[in-house]
């Protein structure tokens, strides 16, 4: 099986690896390119990443995440899912977090302490996001981006 995956930071691919590793190890994946920084950008280039992986990459199935970050999830998913191309939908998951993938992470504190080395307690209740980055050492490029997926994958198998 060759799963696509087209996300809006280092974070939320992280998190789709560890997804992907707990539940089909043997799965190979592929990257969406996303070559923006903004969600507008990411929303113009939904259509074009996600044709490129399903009849460029021969995926199987494909996954797009993101986040609300201020808004709420639902509009998100709404405005979003209507970027999606009609003829991929049938072969997708579409995820969006509420706030930010980290505040996912950090619904299970105690297992998103284990594997951060910290205490419960550490970890910013308002919004964990930078915290987790630092202590995954997510979102940076190139082999520190692989350092950090490795990384956030132990976490998942702890989640129930």
């Amino acid at each position: 099986m060759k799963i696509g995956y087209y996300v809006q930071g280092a974070a939320d691919e992280a998190f789709v690896h560890g997804l992907a590793d707990r539940w089909c190890p043997r799965a190979e994946l592929a990257e969406g390119k996303f070559c923006g920084s903004s969600r507008e950008s990411f929303r113009r280039e939904i259509s074009k990443a996600l044709h490129d992986l399903r009849d460029n990459h021969n995926c199987d199935v494909l996954v797009v995440l993101t986040d609300s970050d201020a808004a709420r999830w639902r509009e998100v998913k709404r405005h979003e899912w209507q970027r999606m191309p009609e003829d991929c939908h049938h072969m997708s998951v579409f995820g969006v977090a509420d706030r930010n993938i980290e505040c996912w992470l950090a619904l299970d504190r105690e297992a998103l302490a284990h594997e951060l080395g910290c205490l419960a307690d550490e970890i910013p209740n308002d919004n964990p996001s930078g915290f987790v980055k630092n202590r995954f050492e997510i979102g940076v490029r190139g082999k520190e981006r692989e350092k950090a997926k490795n990384a956030s994958n132990g976490l998942l198998p702890t989640c129930r």
